[in-house]
């Protein structure tokens, strides 16, 4: 009697452990599925192949391998922008006839008063830089015409600054007899190519 009731008794304890309870697999107090040595879960009576889950009976679902191989979407980069602005210039061209001597780097008066005449334009406006270009034509040695160019922008560099300008914001530069805008070999073609160049980077205004 003891001994069928000590039965009974383990009976109990191990239907309370692991249950079926018409599920397909055994599960724990935990409502685990109670898997074997190989990973694999423990059918019950109930189980058909209707009821079985990929996850007890080793199968990869559909659904993970669809998720596995489909392509991933990246969105596509957004091209930097920059917030720097290039420089725009407002260009003064004056003709190395009319306002120097041939041959030489002083200003002359129509020179001068074309310097003065660009000042005014600026007159109380935001100057961020000033570029001076100095021109000849190909008559004469290339170093000479050279030098020339160098020092005919310095003149006119040397005026602004006499009238206000600040230095710290102008850069001289001679291109000698390259760059020509016209024929050098035609007398005007000549005359225009002998030439001072103002570049101004500030207000935006035709001179």
């Amino acid at each position: 009697m003891k001994m069928k009731t000590l039965a009974a008794l383990l009976l109990c304890a191990t239907t309370t452990q692991v249950s079926a309870h018409k599920n397909p697999y055994w599960t724990d107090s935990q409502d685990s599925y109670v898997r074997d040595g190989s990973g694999l879960c423990l059918r019950t009576i109930y189980w058909t192949e209707k009821e079985s889950l990929d996850g007890c009976e080793g199968r990869v679902s559909k659904a993970a391998v669809q998720s596995a191989t489909a392509p991933v979407k990246t969105k596509a980069a957004t091209p930097a922008t920059s917030n720097t602005v290039a420089p725009q210039y407002t260009k003064l061209s004056l003709a190395s006839g009319a306002t120097f001597a041939l041959g030489g780097s002083t200003l002359s008066a129509e020179g001068k008063a074309a310097v003065v005449e660009l000042m005014n334009q600026f007159k109380g406006e935001t100057v961020n830089a000033v570029i001076i270009e100095g021109y000849t034509d190909d008559r004469g040695a290339a170093s000479f015409n050279q030098q020339l160019s160098e020092k005919r922008a310095e003149a006119v560099k040397a005026e602004l600054v006499a009238n206000g300008a600040n230095p710290d914001k102008i850069t001289t530069v001679g291109f000698g007899e390259s760059n020509p805008i016209a024929d050098n070999n035609t007398r005007e073609g000549r005359a225009q190519n002998r030439r001072v160049v103002i570049k101004v980077d500030g207000a935006q205004r035709q001179l």
